[in-house]
């Protein structure tokens, strides 16, 4: 009874604290719109009205250093009707999000939501999910859709225990039509626990990213990787490192690797379905006085893809001499065994490699450049008594400049070769040229503009794998006035590789800004040609759209317009696909909010 007593006071206290920090909001909004399509001969009328609501509500347990959440409800409706057909859809979703301890070492975060509703079968389709649902011929059943999404957050930050970190997301949207469905899910999940001191570090991560949708096979990845490490300092002069871990990939798109420095070292299989890498590395390592130091290191790796696998033992010493100014002298020496999975055969190869190069540095006041080449030379034997020599070089040259705070250059290029007798993987071409330029005309123009170009080959006559890229972007920015923006774009990108070749250009105009008071206007216009060899696809399409916005205490009045004209040629159509589309959407929105 005496505890019952001194806890009723307590309470009363906390009310007036609980109910200052609710508060309540939301918005409504309407829309009418009115479209017209042309598509070959035929014309298309469409009118649709749309209904928004929302509430929301936020408040506070207890005290807000304990916890702090929030809830939403959703309900949209859209009726649309074309020629003499009606169709429609609705859905109806809540979301809730808690924050525990936010201002403590331990906190966490935990959010979820999930809609659900459905639509007529003859609703436009309004996401891949839906086209991955074949319905039988001749039938028009109700569809109900469903999205969620769950994610969670957690943390561990304190200076007498180790750091943790824990995070998960998942999301999901299905289409179901009695027992016909289509889902598609992404999910992802990281974990770290790491112990810091000033001498020794420990890490160990896990994480987990996954895309997987019933539309096709093609768009299904996945990544997991889980990995330690290890440092530790002897002195400020001396430390060593230690890595292992296991990393597994798998995608329908075979792409090429990002550009990178090419060597003696383990070399990587063109990628194709699951590939999964096994790896493990120590390195110690020690800065001599006078620019002079020199490491040590072990590494082992072993990849595995259908194309075919590799895998390397070796061990690696190297030096690097600073004599004066920005010179870097540096060679290293490896020894180890590779190995080669490919069309049914194995090689192991015993190699002894040497490497050697130099890099210097220049900095002055109008210039900043750096060069650098190194090559290196190895002799190999396999495991069948087959001896065979490899050569491999790189060469890069960078360089800024920036003239009379006017205008701000960079341009660069590295090229690469790697040969092997014994194994095919490990013959190489790599070439890489990029520039970029920014100028600010006056305190109101600024032009940006980048260009690059690389090629990779990889393998042996028949090649296995080749790819030519190239990209290039320009744009310009206007500030008019304060609250006005003019922006120009324009770009261009190619890829040409084994498989096939695609292109894409663009130019495209953006306009932002207030009219008078609280009018406000945005315009965007755009030109894009699409090409691809895949499925000699040709789409040539202008795309405009404007908005202009008017509010006025809590209303918001906006008009919109959209325009598109597009043609499009595929190998399975004899003639051009033309499509041309308006459309006109008036929209009445309302915000609201109040404390209970």
């Amino acid at each position: 009874m005496l505890l019952l007593r001194a806890s009723v006071p307590c309470v009363l206290l906390l009310m007036p604290a609980a109910a200052a920090a609710q508060s309540v909001d939301g918005t409504v909004d309407w829309g009418y719109g009115r479209s017209t399509y042309e598509t070959g001969d035929q014309q298309t009328t469409n009118a649709s009205f749309t209904q928004a609501y929302t509430l929301g509500y936020r408040s506070i347990l207890w005290d807000p250093r304990f916890l702090t959440y929030a809830g939403e409800l959703t309900f949209n409706r859209n009726a649309l009707t074309f020629g003499p057909d009606a169709s429609s859809s609705q859905q109806t979703g809540f979301k809730g999000t808690a924050n525990l301890f936010a201002t403590r070492p331990f906190r966490g975060s935990i959010s979820g939501s999930r809609g659900f509703g459905g639509e007529s079968a003859n609703y436009p389709e309004s996401s891949t999910v839906r086209g991955g649902l074949t319905l039988p011929a001749g039938s028009a059943p109700e569809l109900k859709t469903a999205k969620s999404e769950f994610g969670m957050n957690w943390q561990l930050a304190s200076k007498s225990l180790p750091r943790v970190e824990l995070s998960y997301q998942d999301s999901s949207a299905k289409v179901a039509a009695g027992s016909l469905s289509a889902l598609q899910r992404q999910s992802s999940m990281q974990a770290l626990v790491a112990r810091e001191s000033p001498r020794l570090s420990n890490t160990l991560r896990y994480q987990r990213n996954g895309f997987d949708t019933g539309l096709s096979q093609a768009f299904r990845q996945q990544y997991r990787e889980l990995g330690y490490e290890l440092v530790a300092k002897a002195t400020d002069r001396t430390w060593g490192t230690a890595r292992a871990g296991r990393r597994t990939t798998f995608s329908r798109f075979d792409v090429p690797d990002q550009f990178t420095d090419i060597g003696v070292d383990g070399y990587r299989p063109p990628p194709g379905g699951e590939v999964t890498l096994d790896y493990g590395m120590a390195t110690l390592a020690h800065q001599a006085a006078a620019g002079l130091s020199a490491d040590m290191s072990v590494g082992f790796d072993r990849e595995r893809s259908a194309a075919g696998g590799t895998s390397a033992l070796l061990a690696t010493a190297g030096t690097r001499y600073h004599p004066f100014g920005g010179l870097v002298l540096h060679g290293s020496g490896t020894y180890g065994e590779r190995g080669q999975e490919f069309a049914d055969t194995r090689v192991l190869v015993l190699t002894r490699g040497a490497r050697g190069g130099a890099e210097y540095s220049l900095t002055s006041r109008f210039i900043r450049a750096t060069a650098g080449y190194d090559a290196g030379r190895g002799w190999n034997r396999s495991d069948r008594g087959v001896e065979g020599e490899s050569r491999t070089w790189h060469g890069r040259l960078d360089a800024s400049t920036e003239i009379l705070h006017f205008v701000q250059l960079s341009v660069g290029h590295e090229r690469g070769r790697s040969r092997d007798e014994l194994l095919t993987f490990g013959n190489q071409w790599q070439e890489r040229t990029h520039a970029s330029a920014r100028s600010t005309l006056t305190r109101r123009i600024t032009v940006d503009a980048s260009y690059e170009v690389a090629s990779i080959d990889r393998g042996i006559a028949p090649l296995l794998f080749q790819t030519r890229y190239t990209q290039a972007t320009a744009s310009t920015a206007f500030e008019l006035a304060r609250e006005r923006r003019l922006a120009l774009t324009a770009g261009r990108f190619q890829n040409r590789a084994s498989a096939a070749d695609d292109a894409n250009e663009y130019v495209g105009l953006v306009f932002d800004g207030a009219l008078i008071g609280p009018l406000h206007i945005s315009v965007t216009a755009r030109r894009e040609h699409t090409t691809s060899t895949v499925v000699r696809l040709d789409q040539d399409g202008y795309y405009t759209s404007g908005v202009i916005d008017y509010r006025v205490r809590l209303f918001t009045f906006s008009l919109e317009h959209r325009y598109t004209n597009l043609s499009l040629s595929t190998a399975g159509r004899i003639d051009p696909l033309t499509f041309t589309g308006n459309q006109i959407l008036f929209r009445v929105g309302r915000r609201f909010g109040f404390t209970p």
